[in-house]
């Protein structure tokens, strides 16, 4: 299926620095490689997500199970996450390949922007969730949520970790390490369902991914083991800081884009 090289082996450890922020902080480790595929190694957006979803996938799963063995993840909020993130998943797959990736990143770049502004005003003012589960019927008022980054997910690389986690904490008021581990397990469930549907497509690059897979597994065990010993307002300003990085770089290309084509 692929021939084996070492050319992208210098990924391995920044891979596994990636998982290890993605899996402690809460947000999806897939868009930190968006600028080292587009920027650096010049691949087409198309294989860009598809290989960074696919890297995603087994990293988000490594540290979802960790934080499950940790009994930190709420399984119950998080199964009809998962649920209602999956018609998001299958629509945004499609979306990838008819729509140019800019425009949906600046989209999805004002909208995650946003969120993270509230996020980090939050800390500062020291406000974090309290409840150590969600209860089934705080969900239905945000059942239009979960949908919109699983679109966003599958469509530009990201989406579910960045609107989940900010929707279970700031919504639901889920303590934040609980927001966070219960954000990545829907996450890796739903790269699952996005991975196979790029692999019919042929987009996953191997050659790439044998090492920032292998290095995302890693890092997915230890960022949960760190988590554990971090202070809450440090996750949550380090996922805001991320996510304002993320941002900001999704509207400099979308805004680039539409500069350089209208």
């Amino acid at each position: 299926m692929f021939d084996i090289s070492f050319e992208y082996a210098y990924m391995f450890p920044i891979s596994i620095v990636i998982a290890i922020l993605a899996n402690s902080s809460g947000f999806s480790g897939g868009v930190l490689f968006q600028p080292i595929y587009n920027l650096f190694l010049n691949i087409p957006i198309q294989k860009a997500v598809a290989t960074g979803i696919a890297t995603e996938t087994v990293g988000m799963t490594s540290g979802a199970l960790r934080y499950i063995w940790y009994r930190q993840a709420d399984l119950q909020a998080g199964f009809l996450l998962i649920m209602l993130t999956i018609p998001g998943v299958v629509i945004g797959n499609h979306i990838l390949f008819i729509i140019n990736g800019d425009i949906l990143k600046l989209i999805l770049g004002i909208i995650i922007l946003f969120i993270a502004s509230l996020q980090l005003w939050s800390a500062i003012q020291l406000r974090f969730g309290w409840r150590e589960s969600v209860a089934m019927e705080d969900i239905y008022g945000y059942m239009w949520a979960p949908p919109i980054g699983g679109l966003f997910s599958a469509s530009t690389g990201t989406g579910i970790c960045e609107i989940s986690q900010p929707l279970l904490e700031k919504g639901m008021f889920l303590k934040t390490r609980k927001a966070n581990a219960t954000a990545i397990l829907v996450e890796a469930a739903c790269d699952w369902i996005i991975t196979v549907l790029n692999l019919n497509a042929g987009y996953i690059l191997w050659d790439l991914w044998i090492f920032t897979g292998s290095g995302v597994i890693i890092g997915g065990q230890i960022g949960p083991y760190i988590a554990r010993y971090l202070p809450e307002r440090v996750i949550k300003v380090v996922f805001s800081l991320c996510i304002v990085v993320i941002a900001i770089f999704y509207i400099v290309k979308g805004a680039l884009w539409l500069y350089e084509n209208l």
